[in-house]
This record gives C-alpha cells, sequence and structure tokens, in this order.
C-alpha cells in the first residue's frame, strides 16, 4: 500500500507544482515546435501547438484531483446527509429519500451527469456538481442500512435516554461507526468523478478553459493522431489517468480489506 501512497503523493505533488506555475503552458512562438515525439527535452513530446505534454498531463491531474475530491465530497454529504435521516426518522421521511433516490437511479448515470454539466455549462462547478448530485445514491442506501441496524444498539438507546438529540446522535455515535464506509465510499466516488470529469471534457461538456485528460484525448481523436501517426498525445492522457485511477483502486482495495478483517 505504500507504494501506491507514494504514487497518489506524486500527483499531489505535481499538482501543486502546477498551481504554482511550476509548469508553463505558455505557447513559445520564438521556438515553436509543434506535434514533436518524446525527446530528451520534451519526455511525452509536444502538442499541436507546441506545448509539452508533460506539463499538460500534470495539468490536467491538478484538475482531475480538484473534480474528484469537491465531487466525491459533495455525494458524501448528500448520500450521509439522507441516509442518516431516512434511517434514523423513518416513515414519510425515509419514503421522501426513497422516491427522490430511486427517480435519479431509474435513468443512466452519465446520461444525466451530461445533461445537468450541459445546463450548468460546464468548467468546475458543472462539473463536480453534476457528478456529486447524481453518484450520492449509492452512499445513501448504504448510511440508511447502516443507520436503521445501529437505530436500536444498546450504546445509542442508552444516548437517548440521556437525553442526547438525534443530532448530538449522529455526531457523536453513529457516523464514528459508519468512518470506515464511508472513507472507502469517498474514494470509490472519487474515482468515479474522474474518469466522469475525463468522458464530460471529451464530449465538450467538461473542462473548457483549463487543460484536462479528457481534452486531451478529445484534441488526438479531432486531430487524427494515431491515423497520423502521433500516438504521445493519446498516451500521455491515458497512462496519467490510468497511474492514478489504478493507485485509487488499490488503496481503496486495501482499505476494504483491513475493514473486512
Amino acid at each position: 500500500m505504500k507504494a501506491w501512497l507514494l504514487v497518489l503523493a506524486l500527483y499531489v505533488l505535481g499538482a501543486l507544482a502546477s498551481a504554482a506555475g511550476l509548469f508553463s503552458l505558455e505557447i513559445d512562438l520564438d521556438n515553436f515546435q509543434a506535434d514533436l515525439a518524446p525527446s530528451a527535452q520534451h519526455w511525452l513530446g509536444t502538442d499541436h501547438l507546441g506545448r509539452d505534454l508533460l506539463s499538460l498531463a500534470i495539468h490536467g491531474g491538478r484538475v482531475a484531483l480538484i473534480v474528484g475530491t469537491l465531487a466525491a465530497g459533495v455525494a458524501l454529504l448528500v448520500g450521509t446527509t439522507a441516509g442518516c435521516l431516512a434511517g434514523w426518522y423513518g416513515g414519510k421521511v425515509d419514503t421522501f429519500f426513497l422516491w427522490i433516490a430511486g427517480s435519479i437511479a431509474a435513468i443512466p448515470g452519465i446520461l444525466l451527469i451530461l445533461l445537468m454539466s450541459w445546463i450548468m455549462n460546464g468548467g468546475y462547478v458543472g462539473v463536480f456538481l453534476a457528478v456529486g448530485l447524481v453518484s450520492w445514491v449509492g452512499i445513501y442506501r448504504m448510511v440508511r442500512s447502516e443507520v436503521q441496524r445501529l437505530r436500536h444498539a444498546p450504546f445509542v438507546i442508552a444516548a437517548e435516554l440521556q437525553g442526547a438529540a438525534a443530532p448530538h446522535v449522529f455526531q457523536r455515535h453513529l457516523l464514528p461507526n459508519m468512518l470506515p464506509l464511508l472513507g472507502t465510499q469517498f474514494l470509490l466516488h472519487f474515482i468515479f468523478a474522474v474518469k466522469a470529469e475525463a468522458i464530460l471534457s471529451f464530449l465538450g461538456v467538461g473542462m473548457h478553459d483549463s487543460p484536462s485528460w479528457g481534452r486531451l484525448i478529445a484534441d488526438a481523436w479531432t486531430l487524427d493522431d494515431l491515423g497520423s501517426g502521433r500516438w504521445w498525445r493519446l498516451t500521455a492522457a491515458t497512462m496519467a489517468m490510468a497511474g492514478l485511477v489504478l493507485a485509487l483502486q488499490q488503496i481503496t482495495a486495501r482499505l476494504l480489506q483491513r475493514n473486512a478483517s
């Protein structure tokens, strides 16, 4: 697991470095070098505008980390809140959230995400809200089930007998018992958000003003890179995304194993 955490740390460091301006994306008109193959000067080659693809891939990693964190955070917040309320109060509250969750689940997720992102005109806000507000249903169902299971646990009943209100019970007793579950769900939804952002950007309804892996893949498709023998742009984007997703999947798998043991 340490090796995968190191890989994740490299992505985070790359994102911080790109935010600090260490990887420039300015077009050098005095030394214009478009569509160069990987070399000692440009490890991953350059794109059709002469920009270094390693820098573009690192900036794309920053976009993926931001969108993944925010989208997974929204899904976790909405799903946990809805699950706690439905599982605790039951009755009409439970029926209300079951209806909303069922309505969202009845529509193919990626189509709903595409529609919401298009309505909100993409960008950081549009992408992470679209992904987060669509992907919370699974978390809601798990949290609801856990709250119903713990609702009549002795320590919860004891807290109620002492006069503890529902928010206090949630904060001090229920949520701490669900932290392992919520942690793994956050990582799983982070992975989903990274892939969804790439799809949205590839289709033109994701990131507009920021470089992303999806836009790199879209440029490779539009400019027929593979048909022209230019394999490096598609390779840079797919390998960068695969590295982050694989690291997160391995970390999540290790956490699930620890929770099960």
